[in-house]
């Protein structure tokens, strides 16, 4: 399987890799401001077995080099465009980063890709959960299918779920049928553990426009980010950081991964950074809602997808469940 993932790579695809090897011992270097917790070492493997059980193999999602031409390509075009614009690849509205800062307004967001991994996501969640931080993940349906534990705990922590596919692939080599199977599918595992997902994150950000009026055919937004961290390519915490420092700014949403020890033990410093630039964190769903009340003149019609408030922990002010994610034309 390794060397079949190695010859989609080669081709310039994304593959999903079954990483059988037991996971190292944690390193006994603690978590900046947790000196409790131990990271495992950097590498994306399967969780040791539970008594009376086999280990069973996490997945790994291997980023191929034309993964690195398209993310910087969504940072360029990102940078062209105001926050709005930058995060829903199709919205014909937009705020600039002046206007926030005249506004006063500095909602940023963590979004968390991929996984889970039964330790690293894990600790992850611990991290946000210890900091108070809502953020927002997008697991890979047909990894979380047999995660379920996980994703309640995100849920019942105040955290949302988005859907990123069912199964990582590049969606844009897929006949509509198979696009919309992607997506639904997805959706349907992850209401099953009580999620309700209204935002798509396309892998490896990658899509086209039929993709997108797909997404929205099956009551999705579709959402890319501000800051990539380029935690998938670099597993350096430092750099990520220092990434963070530079690249972050007034109302950023954040792009992480979720399988990754080094994101792991970049997560609070990353945290510090973005509060020391003044960031009010919320998922990303509530940082949409408020964009669009800057974005959005009072008479503007919007479509409108209900329940985007389900365990997400917006403030607009709406019953749980019926809260609305106003999203662009």
């Amino acid at each position: 399987m390794t060397s079949l993932c190695r010859r989609m790579v080669g081709a310039g695809f994304g593959c999903l890799v079954l990483d059988a090897a037991p996971l190292p011992a944690p390193s006994q270097a603690p978590l900046e401001k947790a000196p409790a917790e131990r990271a495992p070492v950097d590498s994306a493997q399967s969780a040791p077995a539970r008594s009376g059980g086999e280990a069973k193999p996490d997945i790994a999602i291997t980023y191929p080099p034309e993964a690195a031409r398209t993310m910087a390509a969504i940072e360029k075009s990102g940078r062209r465009k105001g926050r709005l614009g930058a995060v829903i690849p199709d919205t014909a509205l937009d705020v600039m980063p002046a206007t926030l800062k005249e506004e006063g307004w500095n909602l940023c967001a963590l979004t968390f890709d991929d996984g889970p991994h039964r330790v690293v996501t894990r600790q992850i969640l611990d991290v946000l959960n210890r900091e108070k931080i809502p953020a927002t993940y997008f697991p890979v349906a047909s990894v979380a299918e047999n995660q379920g534990e996980v994703i309640r705990d995100f849920l019942a922590a105040g955290h949302e779920i988005g859907n990123h596919s069912l199964t990582h692939a590049d969606l844009r080599a897929m006949a509509p049928d198979a696009q919309r199977h992607e997506i639904a599918e997805a959706n349907r595992i992850l209401r099953g553990f009580g999620a309700n997902p209204v935002l798509f994150r396309p892998p490896y950000g990658r899509y086209t426009p039929d993709l997108l009026t797909i997404a929205r055919e099956e009551s999705m937004s579709p959402v890319l980010w501000t800051v990539d961290t380029r935690d998938w390519q670099g597993r350096d915490p430092d750099r990520i950081v220092q990434h963070v420092k530079t690249e972050a700014g007034t109302g950023s949403v954040l792009l992480l991964h979720s399988t990754y020890p080094s994101t792991l033990n970049a997560l609070p410093r990353v945290i510090a950074a973005m509060r020391a630039k003044g960031c009010e964190f919320v998922t990303l769903s509530e940082w949409i809602e408020r964009m669009h009340q800057i974005a959005t003149p009072a008479t503007a019609m919007a479509p409108t997808l209900v329940n985007a408030g389900v365990n997400a922990g917006l403030k607009t002010g709406a019953k749980t469940g019926d809260a609305a994610l106003r999203t662009a034309n």
